[in-house]
């Protein structure tokens, strides 16, 4: 039994029960406090993850649970970089996106040469854009008049 066990126990050993109730209270504040510094500690290593870029899925949650050293982002991004989680991979999937703007511009380009760019606004999208900037009825029937023929919206006057 400890100290405090001790003072704790049914038993009546001389003590207030004003008193032992004090106790008791202060020692369940103890056991909340703990658990709160555990909830807290383990915040802030899931954000020490986060900020190192270590993913919460796959290999990533693996090493979120396995990693037992110094909660640094910048060492955790190490760790993850030597077990290939974060750095290379990253440089692969930017290297992927670098191929698709490439490819996407190419596709531009040839659209341009051709004369069948579509890569602006629809018609319709202009109209709708012109509609909510109108800041009142003569501005939206000017705008419907001027751009709705395009886009296959025409006021009553255009009938």
């Amino acid at each position: 039994m400890s100290e405090s066990d001790e003072f704790l126990s049914d038993e009546d050993n001389g003590l207030d029960p004003n008193i032992r109730a004090e106790l008791r209270k202060s020692r369940e504040r103890a056991r909340e406090a703990e658990t709160a510094k555990a909830e807290l500690e383990a915040l802030k290593r899931d954000l020490a993850f986060t900020k190192a870029g270590v993913p919460e899925t796959g290999v990533g949650a693996l090493l979120r649970k396995a990693y037992d050293g110094d909660t640094d982002p910048d060492a955790i991004r190490k760790a993850a970089e030597e077990y290939g989680i974060t750095g290379a991979s990253h440089q692969e999937q930017n290297g992927e996106l670098d191929e698709v703007r490439e490819e996407l511009e190419r596709h531009r380009n040839i659209a341009g040469a051709t004369g069948t760019n579509q890569s602006g606004p629809s018609k319709e999208q202009e109209l709708l854009a012109a509609i909510q900037g109108a800041a009142n009825k003569d501005e939206l029937m000017a705008v419907i008049d001027s751009l709705g023929n395009d886009a296959g919206l025409f006021s009553p006057a255009m009938r």
